[in-house]
């Protein structure tokens, strides 16, 4: 077929791969001259008729999207028994071609992997396309390092899926749980795929293998994704890959902006604004980890800095305090110093002021009376004020928040003051603990944001309540 001219515009010169049903050359555009990729549906056994339609699809999908991500389209059309779809020619290799010449990427070009994939999602999902294949094979590396992602071959319309039961399309490897229980395709079905690529690409495997596509079905949908342990990837770039893995679609990134943040390290969003969030205030005695993620040290290591300079301010303060009232009670004659009222009528005066006439009549000196002693504060009294104030500002956070972990946390605060007025302090322990817990977990997921008050609420009242011992703090089902 090579030097083949299709539809007497474009000449085939080199067969640059094949896939599914069809192949891809490398050919020359003899109208605009120049050198484009040409995907030809592959001779069939039997009636091609559903491959050709498929096809057909991917040519319609692929020709809505126009993103410096995605694998631009030029032309369709039939000449003869082919069909066949004229592409964006993209010089650099797959991402399944790279690791397999290259080896392993290192984690700066898997994170510029991820952004740059994020967008071109972004795009088909804007575009109202679910992509449902996406895997290494359909991801290109340009020579100048951009990622452009290819093979819309059974992208449908989102919410147009005809999928039956049971029929599966997409690498097994890559393939979401809800796909794997033959529900539709979705944007986010599209975002685990994603999050199964970064996977492979930062440790050399899908995150779930097996002998067979059914135990890596069964994989997807039951088994929890094994950790990123790459000593050189950093914690946010594992945790996206965490997230994106999430067997709830609820769960997972929904966009490109979401990446973003997810990749960006806590330093350098909030200790600028100097608003420690849940995730420090309500950080995890005894260096305790939660179940939602990796540990990421370096979120707290700035935020420490920044509370024992709060710590080194208040010291300041408290001790000038100290120091003013000390210098109001002591004598004085101090040298160099500015006469009080006091001082002026200790000093002595002039022999010409008349002196009181002394008399045996005059009462002697009633006794001060002693101060009364200064009520004791209560700290039940205090600690259920704390709680319910805290609910309270939980509570005015609802609004603008797309989880109902707020609702959720505001009663269980609401039932910790209760249980503190009844006396039951391990009852209130639990009730406070899982607060924290459901609005860890919607600030990890970017679902909810605290303010610097909240913070400091969770961290006073986390002194004064155990920790629960039955650790169901680490048990919410927030979503």
């Amino acid at each position: 077929m090579n030097g083949e001219v299709l539809a007497g515009r474009y000449r085939l010169l080199t067969l640059l791969g094949r896939g599914g049903a069809g192949e891809v050359w490398q050919a020359e555009d003899t109208v605009l001259a120049r050198q484009v990729a040409v995907k030809l549906l592959r001779s069939l056994d039997g009636d091609p008729m559903d491959a050709v339609q498929r096809f057909q699809a991917e040519a319609q999908a692929a020709a809505r999207l126009t993103h410096p991500n995605v694998v631009a389209t030029y032309d369709v059309g039939a000449a003869g028994d082919h069909v066949f779809l004229v592409m964006e020619l993209v010089q650099g290799p797959d991402l399944q071609k790279l690791m397999r010449t290259a080896g392993l990427p290192t984690a700066d070009l898997v994170e510029e992997i991820a952004t740059q994939g994020a967008r071109a999602l972004d795009a088909a999902h804007e575009a109202g396309i679910v992509h449902r294949d996406v895997k290494p094979g359909n991801l290109l590396l340009a020579p100048d390092g951009t990622l452009k992602m290819t093979d819309f071959g059974i992208a449908k319309r989102a919410g147009n899926e005809t999928t039956g039961l049971g029929v599966l399309l997409g690498t097994a490897s890559y393939v979401s749980p809800e796909q794997v229980r033959g529900e539709p395709a979705t944007p986010a079905s599209d975002w685990y795929s994603f999050g199964c690529v970064l996977h492979e690409l930062l440790t050399g495997t899908p995150p779930f293998t097996g002998p067979t596509v059914d135990v890596v079905m069964r994989q997807h949908l039951d088994v929890p994704p094994p950790p990123v342990t790459r000593t050189d990837v950093p914690q946010e770039l594992a945790n996206l890959v965490t997230h994106l893995l999430a067997k709830d679609p609820a769960d997972r990134p929904t966009s490109a902006a979401d990446v973003t943040a997810l990749l960006t390290p806590a330093n350098q969003t909030q200790v600028l604004a100097f608003t420690p969030p849940v995730l420090d205030v309500g950080k995890w005695e005894d260096d305790e980890e939660p179940q939602t993620g990796h540990r990421a040290p370096r979120r707290g290591f700035p935020l420490a800095k920044a509370g024992v300079a709060a710590a080194v301010v208040v010291a300041g303060i408290v001790a000038a305090l100290l120091l003013r009232a000390g210098v109001s009670n002591d004598p004085p004659a101090v040298a160099g110093g500015t006469p009080s009222a006091p001082v002026v009528k200790a000093s002595s005066a002039p022999k010409t002021t008349p002196k009181p006439t002394p008399s045996k009549t005059t009462p002697s000196k009633k006794p001060k009376p002693s101060p009364k002693p200064t009520p004791k504060p209560n700290p039940q009294a205090a600690l259920v004020q704390n709680l319910r104030t805290l609910a309270a500002q939980v509570r005015a956070t609802q609004q603008g928040s797309r989880s109902k972990a707020p609702r959720d946390a505001a009663q269980d605060l609401d039932q910790a003051a209760e249980a503190i007025d009844h006396g039951d302090t391990q009852s209130a322990a639990e009730h406070f603990y899982s607060a924290r817990q459901h609005l860890f977990e919607a600030q990890m997921r970017h679902r909810w944001q605290g303010t610097p008050q909240i913070a400091e609420l969770f961290s006073t009242i986390s002194k004064s309540l155990p920790r629960p011992n039955n650790n169901q703090e680490h048990n919410n089902n927030d979503e």
